[in-house]
C-alpha cells in the first residue's frame, strides 16, 4: 500500500511539473501552443517506426541461422506478422487492450476504432498512439517466427500471426490498462518485458513443444552439415538492427520511469 501511494504521489508530482512547464511555455512561446500536438505525435510515430524495423532484424537473424533454401519462407512469415497482425489488432486487439468500457480482464469497446476526421489534432494523436501500440504487438508475435523456423507450415503460421495478437491484447490490458487486474495490484512493466518478450517466449516454448525438433536433427538420420547455418553475415546484420531498435524501446521506457522516480523523490 505504501509503495502504491508513493507511486501515485510520484505521478501526481510529475503531472504538476508538466502542467507548470506548459503554463511557462504558454507565457514565453504563445505562438507555438497550437502545434505542440505535432511534437508529441512525431515522437510517438518515430519510436513506432524504429520498433517496426525490429521485424527486419528478426528476419535477417532467422535467415542467418536457418539452412540455405529457407530464406523466402522466413521473410514471408515476418511479412505475415505485419499483415495478419495488423488486421487482428485493428479489428479486435486494440479494443481488447485499451477499449472502453472495460473491466480488469479486458476492454469491451472501440473495436475497429475510428476518429472524427474533422478534428485533425485528435485524429493524429489517436492514430499515432495506435501505430505505436501496434508495433509492440508485432514484436511479440514475431518472436515465435524464429523459434519455429524450418518446421511449421506457412498457412499454419498465418493463422498464428492473427490469433497471437489477440492473446497479446489481453496481456497488454492486464498490465498497461489503468484498471487491468495486474496493474491495480502494482505490477509495473519495463520496455515490454512482460506483454511482449515474456509472452513471446512462452508462445515459442509452447510451439516448439508441439512441433518437436527438426527431422533428423538429433537422431543421427541426417548429417550435421545439412543443418549448417546459411549466413553469419545476416546474423550480425540482424543483431545490429535489433540492437539499435531495442535501445530506443529501452530508452523511451527509461525516460518515463526516471520522470516518475523524480516525481516520487520530490514528493519525499
Amino acid at each position: 500500500m505504501a509503495e502504491q501511494q508513493l507511486y501515485n504521489a510520484g505521478n501526481l508530482s510529475c503531472q504538476t511539473i508538466a502542467d507548470s512547464c506548459d503554463v511557462l511555455d504558454e507565457m514565453i512561446y504563445p505562438e507555438y501552443q497550437d502545434t505542440l500536438y505535432a511534437d508529441d505525435t512525431t515522437w510517438i510515430l518515430t519510436s513506432a517506426f524504429i520498433i517496426f524495423t525490429m521485424q527486419s532484424g528478426f528476419a535477417m537473424l532467422e535467415i542467418g541461422v536457418s539452412t540455405p533454401g529457407n530464406e523466402v519462407n522466413v521473410m514471408l512469415k515476418n511479412v505475415c506478422d505485419l499483415l495478419f497482425g495488423t488486421i487482428a489488432f485493428f479489428s479486435f486487439g486494440y479494443g481488447i487492450a485499451y477499449g472502453e468500457p472495460s473491466n480488469g480482464f479486458m476492454g469491451m469497446g472501440d473495436f475497429a476504432p475510428s476518429t472524427n476526421f474533422d478534428d485533425p489534432i485528435s485524429s493524429a494523436l489517436f492514430y499515432g498512439q495506435f501505430i505505436f501500440q501496434l508495433s509492440f504487438a508485432m514484436t511479440s508475435a514475431t518472436i515465435v517466427s524464429g523459434a519455429t523456423a524450418m518446421r511449421i507450415r506457412f498457412s499454419v503460421y498465418c493463422l498464428y500471426a492473427f490469433y497471437s495478437v489477440l492473446v497479446y491484447a489481453f496481456v497488454a490490458h492486464w498490465v498497461w490498462a489503468d484498471n487491468g487486474w495486474l496493474a491495480v495490484r502494482g505490477v509495473h512493466d519495463f520496455a515490454g518485458g512482460g506483454p511482449v518478450h515474456l509472452l513471446g517466449g512462452f508462445n515459442s516454448l509452447i510451439a516448439v513443444l508441439f512441433l518437436g525438433p527438426r527431422k533428423g536433427r538429433f537422431d543421427g538420420t541426417r548429417p550435421e552439415s545439412v543443418f549448417a547455418e546459411s549466413s553469419p553475415t545476416n546474423q550480425l546484420l540482424g543483431l545490429l538492427i535489433l540492437w539499435f531498435a531495442w535501445m530506443l524501446v529501452a530508452t523511451r521506457t527509461a525516460v518515463s520511469t526516471m520522470n516518475a522516480a523524480a516525481g516520487a523523490v520530490s514528493w519525499v
